[in-house]
């Protein structure tokens, strides 16, 4: 039974490491209404394993190694700025095959280009849309600042805390609209870019807290938009429907096109239907015209008259059958 339940531990270790930062957890300190970082996190998983390793007597080298390895994920992500880099980007990418995007089709990850000061830009992600437009996201994890803030637990030093947070994310914009996105010089896009932070609750401070008002006037200034994982996944429902819509405009002007082939096809037979009737009933006419004058000479009743007195008819052979090449009686 003990392994089994080791089996689940361990599992839920590997959900715990690839997804924790797009469902954080936070809990209410007792002193005021505060939320808990990633760390305090993952110093309570830390301390329920202890606590079950105590209560069961077991001591594996699996549980102590994700122990360990949870906290140097939590020390990494908070000093390496390429491992933050990272996690932000595959955070994202996440949610963009999930909602079955592929890339190089709907999107390109880490896509180069130059700005209109002639200097390489690298956004981390461009999604595609109809008529070669595009929208850019670049991903920011600005961990430091905002555990900082919400770690504290001196209500004198909180208000300072929540300061420095907001400059860190303001040089974080300032720093994002200095790049230049928007004046990548080979794609058509919007005159604004997105910028993703995988931390839903840092999302929510920004947009209710009244102490944020001016990084989101910050921002918006700057044509940047700040995004967390559900705001992202309304913009991709919307890009796919701007697909639907571009497709389903393409086929209605497919189909009436094809429509306006068939039409002209069939208009244009008409007009030659028509032409060779009337040929046909002129001809016919004529016909008419020329057999009543050779009928009205009797010519034909003269020229069977010639039978009677001694002109044979010639035999001619269809197939097994014999027939005289007599005048028709129609024309006597």
């Amino acid at each position: 039974m003990s392994d089994i339940v080791l089996i689940i531990i361990t599992s839920i270790l590997s959900f715990v490491f690839g997804f924790f930062v797009s469902f954080l957890i936070f809990k209410n300190k007792s002193n005021k209404t505060q939320d808990y970082g990633l760390y305090s996190l993952l110093t309570d998983f830390k301390n329920s394993i202890n606590e079950y390793k105590e209560q069961t007597k077991i001591n594996t080298l699996e549980v102590t190694n994700a122990i360990k390895t949870s906290q140097k994920l939590v020390n990494a992500l908070q000093t390496n700025q390429n491992l933050k880099g990272k996690f932000c980007e595959d955070n994202l990418e996440l949610i963009l095959k999930s909602c079955n995007y592929i890339e190089n089709i709907h999107y390109i990850k880490q896509y180069r280009d130059i700005n209109e000061d002639n200097r390489e830009i690298k956004p981390d992600f461009l999604i595609k849309l109809p008529n070669e437009k595009s929208i850019l996201i670049d991903c920011k994890l600005n961990f430091e600042k905002y555990f900082e803030y919400v770690e504290n637990i001196n209500l004198d030093n909180l208000k300072t805390k929540k300061t420095e947070f907001i400059k860190d994310l303001n040089e974080t914009i300032n720093l994002l609209s200095n790049k230049k996105y928007q004046s990548a010089k080979t794609l058509i896009q919007n005159d604004f870019i997105l910028m993703y932070i995988p931390i839903e609750n840092i999302i929510t401070m920004i947009y209710t807290d009244s102490d944020f008002l001016s990084l989101v006037k910050n921002a918006n200034d700057k044509n940047i938009i700040i995004v967390g994982a559900s705001s992202i996944l309304t913009v991709l429902r919307l890009v796919k429907n701007i697909w639907a819509n571009e497709i389903q405009q393409n086929n209605i002007e497919k189909i009436a096109s094809i429509a306006q082939n068939i039409y002209d096809v069939i208009s244009s037979h008409s007009q030659n239907l028509a032409k060779l009737r009337q040929t046909m009933i002129d001809n016919l006419e004529a016909f008419d015209k020329d057999y009543n004058v050779i009928k009205s000479q009797k010519l034909f009743k003269l020229c069977n008259e010639l039978s009677d007195l001694g002109i044979s008819p010639k035999i001619k052979k269809e197939g097994r059958k014999l027939f005289e090449q007599k005048i028709h009686s129609d024309f006597i």
